[in-house]
């Protein structure tokens, strides 16, 4: 039998150059101080956007100067709804419009023997806003909280009213309520 392969001295003086060299260079790597690489240490073009982990940068690390616009928002800087910004102008020229208006007694439900029961009435009343407006909101107010109360509030006559129906659950009395348009140019509500 032949005796065992001793590695020669050359052998051994090269796997420990190998070791070194590789556990060196990883020993480099793990234990590198905070901050100790910066961009005088890193060669030209060696960071690109391939290489940077997404969503890892922030505002601060990116110089927005250097940014160029977005090719699909092109138009973003003059935008074509920009043009009507002329037309907010016309909110200066609000108008609210008031429209009075009554609602008769409620009336006694003819099948209650006792006369408690009592049938509300309904009454209507519309503020229409000026030629040349349209309306943007509205509402109504009631002068008696207690027997009357609105059924709806609403815009109407195709954008140029203010319509409120109002109940009133009293039997011994009229009451009244005022119906409130807002108007504003057409121009500035189109």
């Amino acid at each position: 039998m032949r005796g065992r392969l001793r590695p020669s001295p050359a052998m051994v003086v090269a796997f420990i150059a190998l070791f070194v060299a590789i556990g060196g260079s990883s020993y480099a790597v793990t234990r590198l101080p905070s901050n100790s690489v910066g961009s005088k240490q890193l060669k030209k073009n060696a960071v690109t956007g391939a290489k940077v982990k997404n969503r890892s940068l922030t505002a601060a690390d990116i110089k927005v100067s250097s940014l160029a616009g977005v090719a699909s928002a092109a138009s973003a800087t003059n935008a074509t709804n920009a043009g009507h910004a002329g037309a907010a102008a016309g909110l200066d020229r609000v108008q609210y419009v008031n429209q009075p208006g009554s609602v008769g007694p409620g009336t006694r439900d003819p099948a209650d023997p006792t006369g408690a029961t009592v049938i509300a009435t309904v009454g209507a009343a519309s503020a229409g806003c000026p030629p040349g407006t349209l309306v943007s909101g509205g509402g109504v107010g009631v002068d008696d909280r207690t027997n009357t109360s609105v059924v709806d509030s609403f815009p109407d006559q195709g954008g140029h009213a203010w319509t409120a129906r109002v109940d009133n659950a009293d039997p011994g009395a009229s009451h009244s309520f005022t119906v409130v348009a807002v108007c504003v140019a057409a121009a500035a509500a189109g």
